[in-house]
């Protein structure tokens, strides 16, 4: 096999490394696969339910509210649906990856009991297919965006921002993963929980609208202070605003997305195998 080529790239790896990557990309074809079975649309629908979502709210936000977005950097492209889309495309790949991690972990359970694996690989993949998914998302962004002439090097900015959001849900989704297996009500509990989430992250509007303080809180400074604003930040700087992401908002993002991710691994290495004793 090629993978075994002095030359090849995947040779600098350990087998141990080199059978994970397999097992990660044998995860990803497979969830993909399965996403479409039996669809004949494939993966339009991938396109469909984003773009659908945008066009709900941007009528009720952008027509009915009257929601005003921010200057773009041409100053030609100032379309509320897209500054809605750069922050919905991010926000789209971490809520599929967190809810997606509880069914992949339940999708290898009888697997998991009859031979050993790295059970991350399952989740890993399914993270990996989620975001080939989005990336058509991210182009279709891109491609608006170049035909109304907002487009700059900075776009490179937005597969970073992407990465960091599957880290970070990733890093949720192992230790959900995990404590779905016991108790069925996390699933429940999480859907619930990103519904509300979606509105504590300025997608369907701008940060400047929220009050200083509300009902005793400080609002304003709980919406800054949620991880994912920093990586949507970062996203919409690179695709809408055409700028170099905030140092600061792309070292937040970093660092909360590389931390939750080696927290909730560890806790699922730890925890995982015991689960999958269990009758």
């Amino acid at each position: 096999m090629a993978v075994n080529q002095p030359g090849s790239r995947t040779a600098l790896l350990s087998p141990a490394a080199r059978t994970g990557a397999r097992l990660v990309r044998s995860f990803a074809e497979r969830e993909t696969k399965a996403l479409y079975k039996r669809n004949l649309l494939g993966w339009l629908w991938s396109l469909l339910k984003p773009l659908t979502t945008v066009a709900v709210y941007s009528l009720v936000f952008g027509v009915i509210y009257r929601a005003a977005p921010p200057a773009t950097a041409n100053g030609q492209a100032e379309v509320f649906a897209l500054y809605l889309f750069s922050g919905l495309v991010v926000w789209n790949a971490f809520s599929t990856i967190v809810n997606g991690s509880m069914r992949w972990m339940d999708g290898v359970s009888e697997l998991r009991k009859k031979i050993y694996f790295p059970t991350e690989t399952a989740l890993v993949g399914g993270a990996v297919a989620t975001l080939l998914q989005s990336s058509l998302e991210a182009l279709v962004l891109v491609l608006i965006m170049t035909a109304m002439a907002n487009v700059s090097w900075t776009l490179v900015f937005l597969p970073v921002a992407m990465l960091l959001a599957a880290m970070f849900a990733l890093g949720l989704g192992f230790a959900a993963a995990v404590v779905n297996a016991r108790y069925r009500d996390i699933q429940h509990l999480t859907t619930i929980v990103l519904s509300i989430g979606f509105f504590t992250v300025p997608i369907v509007y701008t940060p400047d609208i929220v009050p200083e303080r509300a009902y005793g809180l400080p609002m304003a400074r709980l919406v800054e202070l949620n991880p994912l604003n920093s990586v949507i930040a970062v996203a919409r700087d690179a695709v809408y605003f055409l700028e170099v992401p905030d140092a600061a908002d792309l070292a937040t993002a970093a660092a909360w997305s590389l931390s939750v991710f080696a927290l909730g691994l560890a806790f699922f290495r730890r925890r995982s195998m015991a689960i999958s004793e269990e009758p």
